[in-house]
């Protein structure tokens, strides 16, 4: 695997979601310069594959909660195996945010993790982006859906496309996954992303 600060140029990028429909057994994921996992990485050291580079964890909300509760967090395959650990949200003070990143990023980095955010900023045009597709503006954005339209943003152009898979659009309600599935396809059909199972 290269360096991470390599990760918007790299020739091979896979973004692996957690759908339980997808199978890979390491035959693609693996021979990737960079794979991208999130959360609970399912399928991940099984039917997904084995590489990692880098984990995106949300970090808001009751499951950086159960994380930051959870003494055996920080022995995880995920984890321990990831050369970069992405927070979605920056550090927020606002109590009804119910943010973890600094608690996160102490705990990650006291096990010798490089840790970063995805800056408000990036969120601020992904939002306007997917309203732009039919999003309500109180939808949350998902997990995939923000680090997916940060990876476009860093990377060139004319850049090979970036492999995304395990992704199924569905799920908790507060998202706006019609307008997020309109977002990869118009990326695929830019050439910007290569989907697969979509």
């Amino acid at each position: 695997m290269k360096d991470e600060t390599n990760i918007r140029d790299e020739s091979h990028i896979a973004i692996i979601g957690n759908s339980p429909d997808f199978v890979d057994a390491g035959q693609m994921t693996d021979r990737c310069d960079w794979v991208t996992r999130f959360n609970n990485t399912a399928g991940f050291m099984d039917v997904s594959g084995t590489a990692i580079s880098e984990l995106v964890l949300v970090s808001r909300g009751g499951q950086a909660t159960e994380w930051l509760a959870d003494p055996e967090f920080t022995n995880r395959p995920a984890v321990r195996k990831a050369a970069l650990i992405t927070l979605v949200f920056p550090p927020s003070s606002d109590p009804g945010d119910e943010c973890g990143a600094l608690e996160l990023t102490s705990l990650l980095e006291g096990i010798g993790k490089r840790v970063r955010y995805i800056e408000q900023s990036v969120h601020d045009q992904a939002r306007q982006e997917l309203e732009a597709l039919g999003a309500p503006p109180d939808a949350a954005l998902s997990s995939g859906f923000v680090y997916a339209f940060e990876t476009l943003l860093n990377r060139p152009e004319d850049a090979p496309p970036v492999i995304v898979a395990g992704f199924s659009f569905e799920g908790w309600d507060g998202h706006a996954w019609g307008a997020e599935k309109r977002w990869f396809e118009d990326m695929q059909k830019s050439g910007r992303l290569d989907i697969r199972g979509l």
